[in-house]
């Protein structure tokens, strides 16, 4: 069994099964937590046998890949046995702090690198991205195919963090198109998980899925569609198919045509999302061009849905780590949509609308429940900031600043899955004096 030819450094650290027990089959990315690493000092820190950690690669925040245990070798990095014996682990150097804990470009394209190499060497041709737990640890994975699996799925952990959590589905979609380069497999278009034999609201539940979120913002933002669209991709606004003499299906037709040329400017609302302005419209347009599908295909209104989405941080930031349909559904009410109306009676329709898409696909008897701090609140951002330094300084360095409905700055600390990681971090901060600290 070999390792990557990609590596400048070989730090071996003695945290390790050897030899693994399992065919490498996974591939599990981890972040470090730390900003602006050398691949180096991540695995000088693995050196150590009192650490009880490793992987078996590590990208710096330059790109810089370095070797820390052999591909033949597990390494103790997801605190799961099975998950270590069956997977290459590489731990990732982020470029920003938290709650986002982003990566570096070249830290990305290392890792598309890496993965794509330990694919081939290991028989690979196709990466697979579920974005779900149970259904990919019940996968029996066919002799050409990688499964990609997370930290956060084995032990209480944000790891590898919102960005890359995010980025997963689009890691795996880039490493394949390596993969299949000269080959006669290469497709027009990314993999997705979506079967397009399944219901409309099921594909747009599982491409959001995929994405990272969870249940509660998955659940808001389907809401805010259904108000829009009725989840309907080639819905032409009402109030314009008599302005405009098209229909929802012939107005689609003559736009993807190109005998329709106003499309961008001609003020009518279109799409899941009912995309109006002529900038966004003409942006969607150049997008299912550049796919080759419909203005109305609904993975191509999806992805560019998400791809929009990226621009609005403050949105991103409370979708993360949302905690009930209706802090979703409002968060992306007046962030993305921003319909004239935005009162009350809008926004309780649109969270009913989302918590019946909630009640639809999780199960009831196992409800995502996650705790985190609040540690102040303040009007000014600066203090909000100050507080979030002291509690670094602290060692607490999963605290970040939350902004609300109310323009409130509140200090947070990132969530954890146990009551009792809760109480312990509650614990702590009330020692250090922080008494009006509490548990959401």
């Amino acid at each position: 069994m070999s390792n990557s030819s990609l590596v400048t450094a070989k730090i071996i650290s003695p945290n390790k099964y050897s030899p693994r027990k399992y065919p490498i089959t996974r591939v599990t990315i981890h972040h470090m937590a730390w900003v602006q690493c050398t691949s180096k000092k991540c695995g000088e820190s693995f050196k150590s046998s009192a650490r009880q950690a490793s992987s078996n690669y590590g990208i710096g925040y330059d790109g810089d890949i370095a070797l820390y245990v052999e591909e033949k070798d597990a390494a103790w990095t997801s605190s799961n046995y099975d998950n270590d014996n069956r997977a290459v682990t590489i731990e990732v150097a982020n470029s920003t702090g938290g709650p986002n804990w982003e990566i570096s470009k070249k830290s990305y394209k290392a890792l598309i690198e890496l993965v794509t190499d330990i694919c081939k060497r290991n028989g690979k041709t196709k990466i697979i991205w579920f974005g779900d737990k149970a259904k990919t640890l019940a996968y029996k994975p066919k002799e050409h195919e990688m499964i990609m699996t997370v930290h956060r799925w084995f032990s209480a952990t944000t790891c590898p963090g919102p960005y890359l959590y995010s980025k997963m589905g689009d890691i795996a979609d880039d490493v394949n198109k390596k993969l299949a380069t000269g080959t006669k497999e290469v497709k027009e278009e990314k993999s997705t998980i979506i079967n397009k034999n399944d219901p409309v609201d099921k594909q747009i539940w599982d491409f959001l899925k995929s994405k990272g979120l969870n249940s509660y913002a998955i659940a808001g933002i389907m809401g805010n569609l259904k108000a829009e669209s009725n989840l309907r991709p080639n819905n032409l606004q009402n109030s314009f198919e008599r302005k405009l003499g098209y229909t929802d299906i012939s107005y689609t037709q003559v736009v993807d045509s190109g005998k329709y040329t106003k499309f961008a400017t001609d003020g009518a609302g279109y799409g899941l999302a009912q995309w109006t302005y002529h900038t966004r419209k003409a942006a969607l347009l150049e997008f299912a061009k550049s796919r080759k599908k419909s203005i109305a295909d609904l993975e191509t209104q999806l992805q560019f849905l998400w791809k929009e989405m990226q621009n609005y941080t403050g949105m991103m930031n409370v979708l993360r780590d949302a905690h009930d349909v209706l802090t979703a559904s409002n968060v992306f009410l007046f962030s993305f949509e921003r319909p004239a109306d935005q009162g009350e009676s809008v926004q309780t329709k649109r969270a009913n609308f989302g918590k019946e898409f909630y009640a639809k696909f999780v199960n009831s008897k196992t409800p995502e429940k996650m705790y985190e701090i609040q540690v102040g609140a303040f009007r000014s951002e600066s203090n909000a900031k100050k507080r979030v330094d002291y509690l670094v300084k602290l060692g607490i360095k999963s605290a970040y600043v939350f902004i609300d409905n109310s323009n409130m700055y509140k200090v947070r600390t990132m969530p954890v899955k146990t009551e009792g990681e809760a109480d312990r971090l509650l614990a702590k901060l009330k020692n250090a004096g922080f008494d009006d600290a509490y548990i959401i």
